[in-house]
C-alpha cells in the first residue's frame, strides 16, 4: 500500500492521526519513505486510525510512504513500567514519570505523581481515603462524576449516597510508539453496582517537553439505564494540580479563546484548556483537548483558581440519559508540557489532534 501525506500547515515533529485504509486491521504498520527512512504507526484501540510520529513538514509539503503490516520486527518504545501489587510505576526517557494507583486503599483508581523533567510532582500529593482534608477526592488525574443515577461518585464519604469505583481487570500493552494501561471497572454505591466502564491510558513515547497521554473512556450501561446528572461536580476527566501552579497564585489558566481567569473559563465551553505554573525551578502545565466525537463537544470546564481542572459536559446542560446496554465513549488528549501554553505551542498541538495531515491510500 502507498500512503501520501500532505501537510495543511507548517509543523515541527508531530504525533499525527492517519485514517486506516479499508480492510486494514494490522496492529502496527511499518512506513518506509522514498529515501529509506522508516516510521511505525500504531492502531488506535477504538477507532480505525493509526498514530505515527511524523517528521517536520512545511505547509503544502507532500511525503509518500510504502506501508506494510509490521509483525515481530517492530521495536518496543522506550517507556518502561513496573507492576506492583496496587500500582503501576511508569518511566519515560529513563527517569520516573507517573504512577497509576488501582488498589483497594482508595475509592477510585488515579494517577499521581506526574513528574516534570526535573522530577517534581505536577499534581497535589494524594490525600488519604475518606480524610478530612480539602477535597481529598481530587487525588491527581482521576475519572469521576457527581451524579450517576443520583449517587455522588465525585465526593468520597463512606456512607449511602456516595460511590466508589473498583478495578476488575487490567492489561498492559507496549508497542513501538506507546504504552497502554487498559482496565475494566465497576461503579458502586455500597455493594450495589451502578454501571461499568472500560478505560485506556495511552502514553506516547514523545519528548519530555510535551508528553502526550490519551485517555479513552467508555461508559457501559450494563446494570440498567444510567442517568448522568447536571452538576458542576463532574468530569469525567479531572486533574488537581500542584498548589504552586494554582491560578489564584502564580499559575495561570487559559482556554482556546484566550480567557485566563475563572470568570472567563469556569463553566465556559472551549475546545481546549491549559493550566500551567511554577513547579520547583521549572514552569510546566497540563493542556487538555476535547475530542470532536465527544458528547456535547466542545465541553465546558470546571476549572478553579485553587487548582481543580476538569472537562465537564454536564454542568451547563440538562441530565443525560443512557439506555440500558448502551455504550458512550469519550476521549481526551492530555499534553504534559514544559513552559507556558504559548511556549508549549498548545494551539498548534490541538490542531495536530483534530486536523492532521491530509491522507490518500493507494493499493
Amino acid at each position: 500500500m502507498k500512503l501520501t501525506l500532505t501537510s495543511p500547515r507548517s509543523r515541527r515533529e508531530q504525533l499525527a492521526a492517519i485514517p486506516a485504509p479499508d480492510g486494514c486491521n494490522a496492529p502496527v504498520l511499518r512506513l518506509t519513505g522514498s529515501g529509506g527512512s522508516t516510521l511505525f504507526a500504531e492502531r488506535d484501540p477504538l477507532s480505525a486510525i493509526y498514530h505515527a510520529i511524523l517528521p517536520s513538514m512545511e505547509v503544502g509539503e507532500v511525503s509518500t510512504w510504502v506501508a506494510a503490516a509490521a509483525k515481530n520486527t517492530a521495536p518496543r518504545c522506550g517507556i518502561e513500567h513496573v507492576c506492583r501489587e496496587d500500582r503501576v510505576e511508569v518511566s519515560l526517557g529513563e527517569s520516573p514519570f507517573m504512577t497509576f494507583h488501582h488498589g483497594a486503599g482508595y475509592p477510585k483508581p488515579f494517577i499521581n505523581p506526574i513528574l516534570t523533567p526535573g522530577g517534581v510532582n505536577m499534581l497535589r500529593e494524594p490525600l488519604p481515603a475518606y480524610s478530612e482534608g480539602e477535597h481529598p477526592w481530587q487525588r491527581g488525574l482521576t475519572l469521576m462524576q457527581g451524579a450517576i443515577n443520583g449517587v455522588d461518585c465525585w465526593g468520597e464519604f463512606d456512607r449511602p449516597g456516595f460511590g466508589r469505583t473498583v478495578q476488575d481487570e487490567m492489561s498492559i500493552h507496549q508497542g513501538p510508539l506507546s504504552l497502554t494501561i487498559a482496565t475494566g471497572n465497576t461503579w458502586y454505591e455500597g455493594e450495589r453496582p451502578l454501571m461499568s466502564d472500560r478505560r485506556w491510558y495511552r502514553l506516547f513515547d514523545t519528548g519530555r517537553d510535551a508528553v502526550v497521554l490519551d485517555v479513552l473512556f467508555t461508559l457501559l450501561a450494563d446494570r440498567g439505564p444510567v442517568t448522568i446528572g447536571s452538576t458542576k461536580e463532574g468530569g469525567f476527566l479531572s486533574i488537581r494540580v500542584n498548589p504552586s501552579m494554582n491560578a489564584s497564585g502564580d499559575g495561570r489558566m487559559r482556554n482556546v479563546y484566550g480567557a485566563d481567569d475563572e470568570t472567563g473559563c469556569w463553566s465556559r465551553r472551549a475546545h481546549w484548556m491549559d493550566y500551567c505554573g511554577p513547579v520547583g525551578d521549572e514552569t510546566a502545565g497540563f493542556a487538555v483537548f476535547d475530542h470532536s466525537d465527544n458528547l456535547r463537544y466542545p465541553t465546558a470546564w470546571h476549572v478553579r483558581g485553587y487548582g481543580l481542572f476538569a472537562a465537564n459536559c454536564w454542568m451547563v446542560w440538562d441530565d443525560h440519559h443512557c439506555a440500558a446496554d448502551s455504550e458512550t465513549t469519550f476521549r481526551w488528549r492530555v499534553v504534559i508540557h514544559t513552559g507556558d501554553s504559548h511556549e508549549a505551542a498548545v494551539a498548534d498541538r490541538y490542531l495536530d489532534y483534530v486536523d492532521g495531515p491530509r491522507t490518500a491510500w493507494e493499493d
